[in-house]
């Protein structure tokens, strides 16, 4: 099992000692997800916290028109749960999806509370990293509603270069709120500059 990923990945966000990172080690479960497996649907209760090591994941909502809404993707080096139902235990208003073959490190959300109870260290990383969460939610709202799909496209593709190999444009259309017809043109634009 590598957990290189997610020891680089916690030491980013708090320094911990190779016995505190040793703890952590021996609570998480290796779980694969193929292609197009659902690793949450909608409706059910969210038992999980994951960390992706390999792999894409996306989730997504559906409107009231019947529509898929892609809320996010979940790249490499990135936990992935239902945090909206994380504290009070809600069902999930999202589905997430593995857009490619996953290698994830999971860990039951009760081991998770008995790990904050046992070190005061692992509350504060999943503090940060709600944090960091959220502020990229508020980033992303924000520039939905003030930037115009062409710097929305930009944006996206410098935050993850290689997503745009790896995402279908229908899927990075509905993330970034515009027409599949439209990121086309964008693109198609872009590519003859």
């Amino acid at each position: 099992m590598d957990f290189s990923l997610l020891k680089t990945f916690i030491n980013e966000k708090i320094s911990i000692s190779d016995e505190e990172f040793e703890q952590i080690t021996q609570l998480v479960y290796v779980k694969n997800f193929k292609k197009n497996d659902i690793i949450l649907r909608h409706g059910e209760l969210c038992h999980f916290i994951g960390f992706l090591n390999q792999g894409l994941i996306r989730s997504y909502y559906i409107d009231d028109n019947g529509k898929e809404i892609t809320t996010k993707f979940f790249f490499e080096n990135c936990l992935f749960t239902y945090v909206e139902g994380f504290i009070e235990n809600s069902a999930s208003n999202k589905t997430f999806v593995a857009l490619e073959d996953c290698a994830a490190l999971m860990m039951k959300k009760d081991t998770l509370w008995q790990l904050f109870e046992s070190n005061s260290k692992f509350e504060k990383i999943f503090s940060i990293v709600l944090m960091e969460d959220l502020k990229n939610i508020m980033l992303a709202d924000e520039e939905k509603r003030n930037e115009n799909p062409q710097t929305r496209y930009l944006n996206f593709q410098k935050q993850f270069p290689t997503a745009f190999n790896r995402i279908s444009v229908k899927y990075l259309a509905s993330y970034l709120g515009i027409e599949p017809q439209s990121l086309s043109r964008i693109r198609k634009r872009m590519t003859q500059k």
